[in-house]
Order: structure tokens, then sequence, then C-alpha cells
């Protein structure tokens, strides 16, 4: 197996087709995902939010979603004596073209499924405390409760409810509240973010099937509930929180011109505007109305994270690749990660060139559809899913179009070779256009937490931008960046709540500014992802010798540049070391104790969120807690590969 180190060793219609003048405009705001924006409160504005409860019981085997009767009756108290108005949702909604006249801090209570714990335990609840809620109903679900969770309301105790005065009723969709199978490996994934595999036919739901899936489910929805309570209902509570552009526009277009999700944080005037309202899942560890609001904006944990190529685990053999998933899985998680970067396109020559993928899409061929299959295994072991992806190395257009490419130029006395890498120019429409396309594929057909850019996104000295702009490094900085940011929005319509980071060349972060040889600046990473993941390679950058004192140097200035942004990401700077396991130079494998050493000096220096590079299933050390900072006896002697 040779290893390589990357790469230096609408709604839909509108995003999809940016025009060239946002080149030349302002500077665009960086496409951020609403948890990490909102990790902080504004100040000046009213502080709104919604919470979603589910079923009450005292049962002690319950789920960590249901609550006890009276710990609900407590929230509602300890949220009044906190200063929180209680207001329903139709009273929200009425003031959104008045939000700074909202009460400083309101709340809005919602229930989901519509169990029947609803109509004999929390209604009498809200009556006695003067509190109104929004109750969200899954209507095939009435029609024939499936038997295996809590048994739901009826038809007429709905109808009970709406009649109240203190319950509004929304849909929950007819159907849609269940799992699809999304992949050849019959994995799956919430209905509504999910592109159907259709296993008798072997092939992928397309566009048209989709949308008429959805379209068709949510106009059944609004007649059953229309027939059956009586009213019109126009509230849309999407099943599981998932939700699309494309699905929030059918539901708009199907009469629900509010719908609600489960973002985990509070609502903002332009929620209002555009009629999508995050929610806060309210479970049996939270503890709404405390005195801080920990249950609102809960501290980031840090990430730890294990990046690994999906080359080094694929066999057409079933048999082999399954048992090097499961070990794969097995030596990361025993590792410490909670975050795995996995590769989402083949290159098992390690030289750079992109020619077949891991999943669908309709860019360059697959290779074998694993991708999704790999990531459930990784999400049911509790490790988060990043896919980590070139935005400029797209090779495979980079071959059919050689008037995309960046030009070169060496410096007058330099060596007049090209540098090697199959990377197109960021300024060029058609290759924005194909990075979007790829993407939007990536989004549409894997369940992604995060996208990882890989290191390809980045201009050398002798290179410059086809389009005659001009090519000084801010220029070049700029244009990688917009280009990026065309690619998160396209991304963020198939999947809101992705997180996005980008790998750094370690002399980047080692000066201010745009850094001439790669059009790279740390200030601008910082500031525009969800994670900044700079890859402190001692030995490719010649510290080999004093790695412990470069790297804790290294931290030490990312820490300072990135705590500015600390307080606005939950705490943490959004800044991560990446160490290498592996010596491209020498064919090695690091040392387990020199990688521990580098996690340790980024964690005196407050650098809390690290990870390595590369981690295969059947070579090199990766002892157990590594990534926590910690290993067992025993486990730092070297293994060569």
């Amino acid at each position: 197996m040779i290893l390589r180190t990357g790469f230096l060793c609408v709604v839909l219609v509108a995003l999809l087709s940016l025009s060239d003048a946002t080149l030349a405009g302002e500077r665009i705001p960086p496409a951020r995902t609403l948890p990490r924006e909102r990790a902080a409160p504004l100040t000046g504005t009213p502080l709104v939010a919604i919470l979603c409860y589910h079923d009450l019981s005292d049962d002690p085997a319950r789920k960590n979603y249901t609550i006890p009767p009276e710990r609900f009756r407590l929230h509602l108290r300890r949220l009044r004596e906190a200063g929180w108005t209680f207001l329903s949702l139709s009273e929200l909604l009425s003031r959104k073209g008045r939000f700074n006249e909202l009460p400083p801090k309101v709340i809005v209570v919602t229930f989901d499924d519509a169990y029947r714990s609803f109509f004999e335990k929390a209604l009498p609840i809200l009556r006695e405390e003067g509190v109104k809620a929004t109750l969200s109903v899954i209507s095939s679900f009435i029609d024939a409760p499936p038997g295996d969770l809590p048994p739901l309301m009826t038809w007429d105790q709905i109808r009970e409810a709406g009649e109240s005065g203190f319950v509004e009723i929304a849909s929950h969709s007819h159907g849609l509240h269940q799992y699809e199978t999304c992949n050849p490996y019959n994995d799956t994934s919430p209905s509504v973010t999910t592109r159907r595999y259709l296993s008798r036919d072997r092939r992928y739901e397309d566009r048209d099937e989709y949308r008429w899936r959805i379209r068709h489910d949510l106009r059944r929805a609004k007649s059953s509930l229309e027939r059956n309570v009586g009213r019109d209902v126009s509230v849309l509570a999407w099943p599981y929180g998932e939700h699309n552009a494309m699905a929030r526009e059918l539901a708009r277009q199907e009469g629900f011109p509010v719908t609600l999700g489960l973002e985990g944080t509070d609502v903002r005037r332009e929620d209002l505007v555009r009629g999508h309202l995050p929610r806060v899942m309210v479970t049996e560890e939270m503890n709404p109305g405390a005195g801080n609001l920990d249950w609102l904006y809960p501290r980031r944990h840090p990430v730890r994270a294990a990046q690994a190529d999906l080359d080094a685990v694929y066999d057409p053999d079933p048999a082999i690749f399954r048992g090097r998933v499961d070990r794969l899985v097995r030596k990361i998680r025993a590792g410490g990660a909670n975050t795995v970067f996995l590769e989402g396109l083949a290159d098992p020559a390690g030289d750079g060139h992109y020619r077949e993928a891991y999943f669908m899409n309709h860019q360059l061929p697959v290779r074998a559809d694993i991708w999704s299959m790999v990531a459930h295994k990784f999400r049911h072991a509790g490790i988060r899913v990043w896919l980590r992806a070139p935005v400029m190395n797209l090779s495979w257009e980079w071959e059919r179009h050689p008037e995309w490419r960046i030009p070169f130029r060496p410096k007058r006395g330099e060596a007049s070779g090209k540098p090697w890498h199959f990377r197109v120019s960021p300024d060029s429409p058609g290759a924005r256009q194909a990075a979007v396309d790829f993407f939007s594929d990536i989004a549409v057909y894997l369940p992604v937490e995060g996208i990882l850019f890989d290191d390809d996104a980045y201009m050398t000295e002798g290179e410059r931008l086809r389009r005659n702009h001009p090519s000084t490094p801010g220029a070049k900085s700029e244009a990688i960046r917009k280009l990026v940011e065309e690619v998160k929005a396209a991304v963020l319509a198939w999947r809101p709540n992705a997180a996005f980071g980008r790998n750094l060349y370690a002399p980047v972060a080692e000066r201010d500014g745009v850094h001439p040889g790669f059009s790279q600046d740390l200030s601008q990473f910082l500031s525009d992802y969800d994670l900044t993941v700079v890859m402190a390679y001692a030995r490719m950058e010649g510290h080999e010798k004093d790695a412990v004192t470069w790297t804790r140097k290294l931290a030490e200035r990312v820490e300072w540049k990135g705590g500015a942004y600390a307080f606005r990401d939950g705490g943490l700077p959004p800044a991560m070391l990446k160490f290498q396991a592996f010596d491209w130079r020498t064919g090695e494998w690091v040392p387990a104790a020199e990688t521990l050493a580098a996690i340790r000096a980024a964690a005196e220096a407050k650098i809390p969120n690290v990870g390595v590079y590369p981690v295969l299933p059947d070579e090199g050390e990766f002892p157990e807690g590594i990534l926590q900072g910690t290993s067992p006896p025993g486990s730092e002697g070297h293994a060569k590969p």
C-alpha cells in the first residue's frame, strides 16, 4: 500500500450558478451552520427558544427523550421564575415583523408524535400552569398505530385538545416519520433527507421520484388533518428535524409556510422571515430554566479526529472488506476519536489523480459504493463522520478541460517544472460549476455530518488565475475562498446542519497574512470555517529533531489567533492540529510515542482539537486513548508497516 499526504506529498438552482460578478464584488459572508453560528447568544435582541418534548412517563425504563410529568411541570415553573415569557407558536409567528417588540426572553412549547401521554398528562399540566403548546401529529400513525411505540392519541382526543384553547395542531408528516434504505448495504437514514436505494432495481431514487414522494406525503398529511381535525393546518414539524431546501420549498407549495426543525439553537429574526424555525429537543439530562443557558448553548466538546483512507480498506472480496471496516472502526474508537475524516475519492496508486469515487455521483465512475456503509458503521459506534474531498483537484475535469487548468509561469531563474497536482483554476466558471455539482452529489447521496476540504486548495507563487485577474497572493486566496463558499452553499442546501473544515499548511500558520507560496491565510480560515485543520507534520516540515518544541510553538500561535473566535464557537478555538502517523519521506511509521508527545504539546498550548493521519485497519500504531493524550504502558513501541 502506497501512502500519501493528500495534496502537497433552489433555492437550489440559484445556489448552483452564482454569477462571475461574485468574484469581482464584495467579500461574501461565510456559509456557517446554525449550531456553530449560534453557539453564543446575540446581545441587545430578544432571546427566543422553542422546546420540543415527546412522551411523558414515570417508567424507569423510559427513553432519554421521555420526561416524567412532574419534571415537565418543574421545567415550566423554573422557566417562568427565570423570567421567560410563554407564547404560543402562532403568537410568536404574528410578531415576525416586530421581533424587537418581543419580551426579553420568550419560550414556546411543542410536543411531537401525539403520544397519549400528551392528552392524559401534559394537557392537564398546561392548563394548570397557563401555558399553550403546539402538538405535531403523524397522521398515518393515528390511522394505524405502530406496535413498537407508546400509546398514541386518537383523532377524538386530538380534536378535543385542539378545542381546549391550550393546544395548536401541526403536522409531523403523513408517513415520512421513518427510515429508508439509503445504500446497497441496506443501511437506513431519515426519509426526508434520503435518496432511497431501490434494491430491486439496483439504483437510487432520482430527483423527480424524490420530489413526488415528499410532495405526495405532505399533500396527504394536510388533507388528513383537515378531514380529521376540521381545520387548516399550516405548520409542519420535520420528522427527526431533518430537511433540505427542496423539501422546504415543496412544503411551502403544499400549504406549510412554516416548518420546524431540531437544530438545537435559538430562534432569530431571520428564521421567522424565512419560515423555518429551529427547536431544542428536550432530553432527560437537560434542565431548561436553570440559572445558566447550558441547555440552549451547550459547551463544545473537543474534536478528536482520525483520518482514514478507503483505499486502504476496500477490497473486492466482501469478507475481506467487511473485516477491514470492523477493525478500522474498533481501532479508531479505542484510540479515543469522536470524529473520523473519511476519504471520498479513490486514489489507490497514491498519485493524486482521482478517477473514481466511493459513492454515487454523476461526475466520475464509482469504484465501489461503500462510503455510506462505512459511515454508518462509524456512526453506530458513536463517531461523527466527515467526508474528505478535494475542491480544486478535480482531476477528472482537468483531463477533459485543459482550458480550466491553472496557468503556471515560473519566476525568472527558477526551474520551469510545473506543479504536478491536477488542479483547476478557482476563477474558471466551468470549474466552479463542476465543483458545485460534485459537492451537491455528495450532499444528496451521503449522510455527511461535515466536509473537510482537502489540502489541494492552494496556489503557488508561479501559478496565476485563469481569467486574467490580478494574480497577487491576496487575489488568488480570495478566488479560492469564493469557490469554496459556493460549494458550501450547495452542500447546505441539502445538508443544512453540515459543518465545514479546511486543511491548512503549517507554514501558513507560522506567519501573518496571506502566504505567497500557498495563497492561504490563517485568520481568514478561522473566520470562514467551523474547523481549521492545521497539518502539523513536523517531519515533513523538517522538524524531526525538535518536533515537540516546534509543535508547541505552532500550537501557541494557532491558539493565540484562534482565541478571538472561541466565544463564537462555544468556548473552543475553531482550530485543530493534525499530526502525521507516517513519514512519507522514509516510508516508515512514526513512533506512537512521538505522536503522543505532539498531542500533549498541543494540549499544553490550549489546543484541545487534535487529529492523526493516516489511521489504517492493519498498519501503524494507534494506541488506546492516544487522542485523549493518554495510552497504556507498553503501547508506544514502534511497529514497522
